[in-house]
């Protein structure tokens, strides 16, 4: 119930009328979408005091911001009973400079709790270096798991310090990462155009073990990643067994690809995604600052809540990242 309660729902909220390019009509019956003035957090004062529509978001239930009037750009995230761990980097600024950051926030009132940046750590005796871009977070009982392009970071939770760092030898990337229910993380690629991988770690054998550089010959597994790929959670769409869905997206469009390539409309933007009690969370980079001033973006939520019950129902998507 506190689950249920947090990031609160409303299906008496008015829906606003511009639309998102593929849009459905709201006709559809489901818990949301909630109206601007729902959502939790400092709104930005940037963007008009209304969302944009997109596909099945009739299932959205609610939404936050997170840091929004900065030049925060959300990439994943974990959610617990009462708080949230979204990840992302500082933008607006050089390639190079794209430093992590690691906020925690309270899912009830949308205040944000703790917060670390800029996050630095040895990978074993070399020369401190820092956090960039922050592309996926996961929690499992070891900690947090922080992964970037080189490298895998592990944080505790409560106090986000560094507990220990691992090198990612080529061709292994940490574009996104997911856990799984057996106690594997997995580390995603991004590729554009073509198919990228996604290889699988055990996490006891990570912190039983003493190398402080990951190859692929440290993966239990492996599995083919589709172009465009942002984020990926494992479970059951309405199409079931639970399996790997991937997060495919650009700032204007987002997709879940199933595991036989099924394509449903999401979240424009959409990056890290967690399933949490038969519900989805994810954040969305598109109103983010340093994106959302580029020009013609929509206004979405950073971070968002769908319920899943009615998954099996969901439309095709209408674009394609």
């Amino acid at each position: 119930m506190l689950l249920l309660a947090a990031l609160g729902c409303s299906s008496s909220a008015e829906p606003s009328e511009k639309r998102s390019p593929g849009a459905q009509a709201g006709s559809t019956k489901g818990c949301g979408p909630p109206a601007f003035e729902e959502l939790r957090g400092r709104a930005p004062s940037y963007v008009p005091r209304r969302l944009d529509r997109f596909p099945n978001d009739h299932a959205m239930c609610a939404g936050q911001w997170v840091l929004a009037d900065r030049s925060f750009v959300p990439q994943s995230l974990a959610v617990g009973r009462r708080t949230a761990w979204v990840s992302g980097y500082d933008g607006g600024g050089p390639r190079g400079t794209r430093l992590c950051r690691v906020v925690r926030v309270d899912l009830r009132s949308g205040r944000v709790l703790e917060q670390a940046a800029p996050i630095s750590g040895s990978v074993g005796a070399r020369p401190e270096v820092n956090c960039r871009h922050g592309g996926g977070l996961a929690r499992t009982t070891e900690g947090l798991w922080l992964a970037e392009g080189q490298r895998l970071w592990l944080l505790d939770p409560g106090s986000l310090d560094v507990l220990r760092v691992w090198s990612l030898a080529d061709p292994l990337r940490g574009s996104f990462a997911v856990a799984d229910r057996q106690g594997r993380i997995g580390l995603g690629e991004f590729k554009f155009e073509r198919v990228g991988r996604l290889d699988w770690f055990d996490t006891a054998a990570l912190l039983t073990g003493t190398t402080v550089d990951l190859t692929s010959a440290d993966a239990v597994d492996r599995q083919r990643v589709p172009p465009m790929a942002q984020g990926a959670v494992v479970a059951d769409l309405g199409a079931g067994p639970a399996a790997v869905w991937f997060v495919t997206s650009n700032t204007r469009c987002g997709v879940l690809v199933g595991p036989r390539g099924q394509r449903l409309g999401y979240l424009p933007g959409a990056e890290g995604t967690v399933l949490r009690r038969g519900e989805l969370w994810t954040v969305s980079e598109s109103t983010s600052r340093p994106y959302y001033e580029k020009g013609d973006r929509p206004v979405v939520p950073m971070l968002a809540r769908f319920d899943l019950s009615a998954a099996h129902r969901w439309a095709r998507a209408g674009c394609t990242p």
